[in-house]
């Protein structure tokens, strides 16, 4: 789905990403569940504070497949960036340590249209949760 890149739609992401992830049966307040709400929060948090001069509006990509919960904002800006390291700080590399303890990864993929998208993509079970 298409949002304006504002502070508003942060806060509608966060409850779109709770909302489907539910709906796909995802349940809330698990592990993964949390994690996909956080790095979302984070990802359009991302968007708006750096690339809003660039891209008015962004995409809120969400996925749920038998093995794996994806989520991913996609904006138009051009400017690509390194992945935070192990030991880095800040809100991305918090999602990048997180994504990775809980056996997921952080990825940032050029587009065609020289924007970028930024994908978490969390095993539905991982070492840290529980399995249902």
């Amino acid at each position: 789905m298409s949002l304006a890149s504002t502070w508003l739609a942060a806060k509608v992401s966060r409850r779109i990403t709770v909302t489907v992830l539910t709906g796909w049966g995802v349940r809330p307040r698990t592990t993964v569940h949390d994690a996909a709400v956080l790095a979302v929060t984070e990802l359009v948090a991302n968007t708006v504070r750096h690339a809003r001069s660039c891209s008015p509006f962004f995409d809120l990509l969400l996925a749920v497949t038998n093995a794996h919960v994806e989520v991913a904002v996609r904006d138009s800006h051009p400017g690509l960036f390194d992945l935070p390291h192990q030991g880095a700080t800040g809100g991305l590399a918090a999602i990048a340590d997180l994504a990775r303890h809980l056996g997921g990864e952080l990825t940032v993929q050029p587009d065609p249209d020289g924007g970028k998208t930024v994908l978490v993509r969390l095993p539905l079970t991982s070492p840290t949760t529980t399995p249902e």
